[in-house]
């Protein structure tokens, strides 16, 4: 049986590598959530079987979703990683210093979505209250916002009411979050 090594030697020779570079961008576009690579997009141009290609998808995807590879130092990068040819390696190198922040974004959303809801989309609207059964004339401003949650299995749309202080306490909250 052929070693790691060998068989990605084979699989991506110094003739191949615009096709290897094309594969893992492609990888990195389907971890940030655009379509990614197949089997067929890439059949013609290289002498390998599904079972191949399974593979070495499979073990780019792995690698470029590992924590570990977003440091972009050769120690901290995964056991798998030094299993393969140098050129290999320096490929997968340069994507990963190309494509680092939107990766790390992707894999922070992705972490998150396991745990927690995350606000994907808002909608929001203005209205002005000109009176109520108590008061005649209030004249008051409200803001309706719908914030749409998505969590692991579901997704849902929170609805709230806000007055200006409100408003403003909402604001000051999500501000601190995210410093």
């Amino acid at each position: 049986m052929e070693t790691t090594q060998t068989l990605y030697l084979n699989l991506f020779g110094e003739d191949k590598i615009p096709v290897l570079k094309e594969l893992l961008h492609a990888c990195v576009d389907e971890i940030c959530g655009r379509p990614g690579p197949t089997y067929h997009k890439f059949v013609n141009r290289m002498d390998w079987s599904k079972e191949e290609y399974e593979e070495t998808y499979k073990l780019i995807s792995n690698l470029l979703r590992n924590p570990a590879s977003l440091y972009i130092t050769e120690e901290k990068m995964p056991q798998e990683y030094h299993e393969l040819p140098e050129h290999i390696q320096q490929n997968i190198l340069l994507c990963l210093k190309l494509r680092r922040e939107q990766l790390t974004d992707a894999l922070l959303k992705e972490c998150s979505k396991e745990k927690y809801e995350t606000v994907i989309d808002f909608d929001w609207k203005l209205k002005l209250v000109m009176g109520s059964s108590k008061l005649a004339s209030l004249r008051e401003p409200l803001l309706q916002l719908d914030l749409m949650l998505e969590s692991k299995n579901s997704k849902r749309i929170l609805d709230m009411e806000l007055n200006k202080d409100e408003l403003d306490t909402f604001i000051s909250t999500m501000e601190s979050i995210v410093q």
